[in-house]
């Protein structure tokens, strides 16, 4: 009987492990890698926030994560997602030397609780942008034509409770900005091409 009980005790807690609902402590003031405007001005959407400056409580960040592996294109990540956080502040003010500026603290994700994240390795990205009460989403933000930017990937594997949840500590710092149209890229290497035509004729 004894032998019983303990048998099934293992499988319920493999189980649990397998299939419990794990989170992760959302957060880059572990690891103090801070998220900043980037420094080319013609880059920076004006009356966001000064280039080179920290992220600030007018800024929103959330957490992506899709199945462990290696994705070749943003395109790919986004189309193997099985899940995402809620937006999360940052903390202080931009501009405010004095506050964490450039720091925030989400908490457990997934939140609200329900929200699924089964206990395996995932590929995890996380993506700013610029709220102020006007873009409640990043494609909001990024339609806008506000500052928005996302993170390199880097994998996490959640925890279910009584374990302490992982912090996010692979989360690397990066900039946002305003991202060019695509025929802004066309018109660029159009100009690019002029001037090599230009230079071979000389």
């Amino acid at each position: 009987m004894k032998k019983l009980l303990l048998t099934l005790t293992v499988v319920a807690a493999t189980a649990l492990t397998m299939y419990g609902q794990g989170r992760v402590s959302f957060n880059n003031s572990v690891s103090g890698n801070v998220i900043s405007i980037t420094t080319n001005p013609a880059l920076a959407a004006a009356g966001q926030g000064a280039p080179g400056a920290v992220l600030g409580s007018t800024y929103s960040i959330q957490l992506l994560w899709a199945p462990s592996g290696s994705y070749a294109t943003e395109a790919a990540f986004l189309a193997a997602l099985v899940g995402s956080g809620p937006a999360v502040a940052f903390l202080g003010t931009t501009g405010d030397a004095a506050s964490n500026a450039g720091l925030f603290a989400g908490g457990a994700t997934p939140n609200p609780a329900g929200t699924a994240m089964p206990v395996a390795a995932y590929t995890m990205q996380a993506r700013a942008w610029f709220n102020n009460g006007q873009y409640a989403t990043y494609d909001a933000a990024f339609n806008g034509g506000a500052n928005v930017g996302f993170s390199a990937f880097f994998t996490l594997t959640p925890t279910v409770a009584p374990t302490p949840a992982p912090a996010t500590t692979g989360l690397q710092s990066f900039t946002v900005g305003i991202v060019p149209e695509p025929s802004t890229f066309a018109l660029a290497g159009l100009g690019a091409a002029a001037l090599l035509l230009f230079r071979r004729r000389k």
